[in-house]
């Protein structure tokens, strides 16, 4: 590090320049302004020290601005015996780094004051030069970049948002981020937006679907948009990128209209060929069967006038004859096999052997064939087509047998979402270098003398496998028997559209128009229901306790309880089915037109589970139930992947102490992680679901319950001996830890485990 050294005292000079040497530093020394300016134009130093009052030259003040000015980049310290504060602060205003004064900064802090003016006027540069790339980036991006604020209004427009959307940057700083958006779209997107960012946790959000823009000449046109939100302070600001897509979405369409018009000429074609082939099959097997009936009459009538060559002649013609007409039926079989799937298909493949079996078992018995056959599973396939498959593959087996009876193995391994199958013999075997071939139509490696076929058995075998989706191959070797293998689709798991029972579902609201909307809400719902309502909570408590109280009574599934009502609250009935333990298990859905915080807290310490701001919607309504109806009900599946609002749904039903405990034992098994940990801080939790979430594969899920105050003894116990130090940090920041797990936990290997527990501990003493 090279030091530039401004100081007219030569006593003064020697004695800063012996003490910043001990400490690494280069020191190159000038005693005026016009010789630093010089050895500044000559050379290349990493900062100034420089004394602004003993100068022979003039003023000090002005003394700085000169070199200042020739010493762009390179940070200048203040070296001077006068002490005054104003003037200091009006030095580092102007842009020195510091200002130390003789006789009270040591050599020691001048030296640190140095390096660290360096070192800080590096990453001020650093800094500078990434905003500069930034800007340069920004401006040159091929998409339009929107900066804005907390309140959504434009702080930054490049040059791309102003070709995309016509208003240059001047008219788009300051404006709210909708003047890009049509008018009837407004509402709607800064809605979704906003909602997007209430309900994740994450801070992007880029947008799969099409969104209409509007330009400044008026027109609409199509783009793509990202947004993502930074944190800065207190607040988060929002950027944005957005790209026009009209020309893209031109070229989709154009696409799609020739992908459309060239599907239809090959249905139209496909069509046409099956036609064809029915046509041809019976055209050409007209003329064969004349010409087989002619052959016979030949051979009965002229049997005695021919010669041997002639007899011979015949019998060439009549299997000919038969020949073609196994082609032709093998083709015209291989014509009527479908190119894809049929929807909803199903097949037993050991109903299916039986009765391939049964169909060969004469030639199971001539060849004395031994089948080993394993567990074989259910497959998405048309049942005619899995027969077709199997039957073709084991008559292959059997067809090219060795000398040896046939020793055929039928195996099937699960995959994902497919069954793998194997065929394997102790036949003759194939040349490897003929494997890709005997799927082909026609293809034949052997004489037809000996093994009499059309070469198409195969060929339909693999359009079988084909058409769903799957793939067919062999392994193979001469003389070493042959491994059929073929993929088929599994059948899925059926999922539940609508309910199967009614979900009772109690609406205590005393408005005739809400009670209407719930009802019209309710029509749009995907399960089965019924819907009774009471006009107040005095009505719905007299309901609930009846129903209670009557043998076989069936209580709600769900209440849908109104805030504001007379004679007896929204509040007061939570606080009466809190503390009636028949009662309390009920989920709970406050309707309320109220948002107020202060409301929806008392709600919820009295025994509210979830709310919905009026009027309601019959999807949110609808998703809402479902979701509710799930957890409650311990056989009620739920294969399908939740949506958003599912999920943000069990994340709410999580972390809350009314939640009933069959719920949170299906949401401590949740996929979702986020969902789990939120479980894990419920301050209602039985033994049971901890237990469970203490040896849970997510750390994120275990530092929950760290934190959680409510975890008992023995689950803090455990987690004391956590192999993750994140699990134990969070254990270690718990006030309620039992002290000898703190002990302990001050003990740990880990420093900062051992730090963040001996701090707890003197928290906990002091107290």
């Amino acid at each position: 590090m090279k030091i530039l050294l401004v100081e007219s005292s030569s006593e003064q000079t020697t004695a800063v320049c012996t003490a910043l040497e001990r400490h690494g530093l280069k020191i190159c020394v000038a005693s005026s302004v016009e010789q630093a300016l010089v050895q500044l134009a000559q050379n290349s130093v990493d900062a100034i020290l420089l004394d602004i009052f003993l100068l022979p030259d003039g003023s000090g003040t002005q003394s700085f601005y000169r070199i200042q000015a020739s010493a762009a980049g390179i940070p200048i310290v203040v070296f001077t015996a006068q002490n005054d504060h104003e003037l200091a602060l009006q030095f580092v205003r102007d842009g020195a780094q510091d200002f130390l004064v003789k006789g009270i900064a040591s050599d020691d802090s001048v030296a640190r004051c140095l390096q660290y003016a360096v070192e800080r006027n590096r990453v001020e540069v650093a800094l500078r030069n990434g905003e500069e790339r930034l800007k340069v980036i920004l401006e040159n991006s091929y998409d339009a970049f929107i900066s804005m604020d907390s309140k959504r209004l434009i702080t930054d427009w490049n040059a791309q948002a102003e070709r995309t959307f016509g208003w240059n940057k001047n008219e788009a700083l300051g404006q709210n981020l909708s003047f890009i958006v049509p008018q009837h779209l407004r509402r709607r997107y800064l809605r979704d937006i906003e909602e997007f960012f209430a309900n994740h946790d994450g801070n992007l959000l880029k947008t799969s679907k099409e969104l209409v823009a509007k330009h400044k000449n008026g027109s609409e046109f199509p783009i793509e948009m990202t947004v993502f939100r930074v944190k800065e302070d207190a607040h988060y600001i929002f950027c944005t990128f957005v790209r026009d897509i009209t020309a893209q979405k031109q070229s989709s369409a154009e696409l799609e209209h020739v992908i459309q018009e060239r599907t239809h000429m090959l249905m139209q074609s496909n069509e046409e060929l099956h036609q064809f082939a029915k046509i041809t099959a019976h055209d050409l097997q007209e003329p064969l069967r004349t010409i087989q009936g002619f052959a016979r009459l030949l051979a009965e009538h002229c049997n005695d006038k021919l010669d041997k060559d002639g007899n011979e002649f015949v019998e060439y013609i009549l299997d000919g004859v038969q020949r073609m007409q196994l082609l032709i039926q093998s083709v015209l079989l291989h014509s009527q096999i479908p190119t894809e799937s049929v929807p909803n298909s199903f097949a037993d493949c050991n109903s299916v052997l039986d009765e391939v079996l049964s169909n060969l078992s004469a030639t199971l018995t001539e060849t004395s064939t031994n089948l080993e056959v394993g567990a074989l599973p259910n497959v998405a396939v048309e049942r005619t087509q899995v027969i077709q498959l199997f039957q073709n593959l084991l008559s292959n087996s059997i067809k090219y047998r060795s000398e040896e009876s046939p020793q055929i193995s039928i195996r099937a391994e699960a995959g994902a979402n497919e069954w793998l199958f194997s065929f394997a013999d102790n036949g003759i075997g194939i040349d490897p270098k003929y494997s890709g071939n005997i799927f082909d139509m026609f293809s034949r490696l052997n004489g037809k003398t000996k093994y009499p076929g059309a070469g198409i058995g195969l060929a339909i075998c693999k359009k079988i496998v084909l058409s769903h989706g799957g793939n067919i191959w062999v392994d193979s070797k001469l003389g070493q028997g042959s491994i059929f293998l073929f993929t088929l689709p599994a059948v899925r798991k059926g999922r539940k559209s609508k309910m199967t029972g009614f979900i009772e579902i109690l609406l205590v609201e005393d408005t005739p128009s809400d009670v209407r909307l719930t009802q019209e809400a309710l029509k749009h719902a995907t399960f089965k229901h019924t819907l009774t309502v009471k006009n107040d909570g005095v009505e719905a408590m007299e309901y609930l306790k009846e129903i209670k109280n009557t043998a076989g009574g069936k209580l709600p599934d769900i209440i849908l309880l109104d805030l504001n009502m007379p004679r007896m609250n929204g509040h007061e009935v939570l606080a009466e089915i809190s503390s009636d333990t028949g009662l309390r298990d009920i989920p709970v859905v406050l309707l309320t037109v109220s948002e107020r915080e202060e409301d929806i807290m008392d709600a919820l310490r009295s025994k509210m589970n979830y709310y919905i701001a009026k009027p309601v919607t019959g999807e949110k309504l609808s998703t809402l139930i479902n979701s509710i109806h799930d957890l409650q009900h311990k056989d009620q599946a739920h294969d399908k992947v939740p949506t958003n609002e599912e999920v943000h749904i069990r994340l709410v039903l999580a972390g809350n102490p009314h939640t009933s405990e069959v719920a949170l034992k299906k949401l401590a098994e949740d996929p979702n992680e986020r969902v789990r940990s939120r479980v894990a801080e419920n301050a209602k939790l039985p033994l049971e679901i901890f237990l469970k979430l203490v040896t849970d594969p997510s750390i994120e899920v275990r530092t929950s319950i760290g934190e959680n105050p409510n975890a008992p003894d023995e689950i803090f116990e455990l987690l004391a001996r956590d192999t993750s130090d994140d699990v134990r940090l969070a254990l270690s920041e718990n006030s309620v830890l039992p002290t000898h797990l703190l002990k302990a936990l001050a003990a740990d290997d880990n420093m900062f485990v051992a730090s963040s527990a001996q701090k707890t501990l003197e928290g906990i003493t002091q107290k």
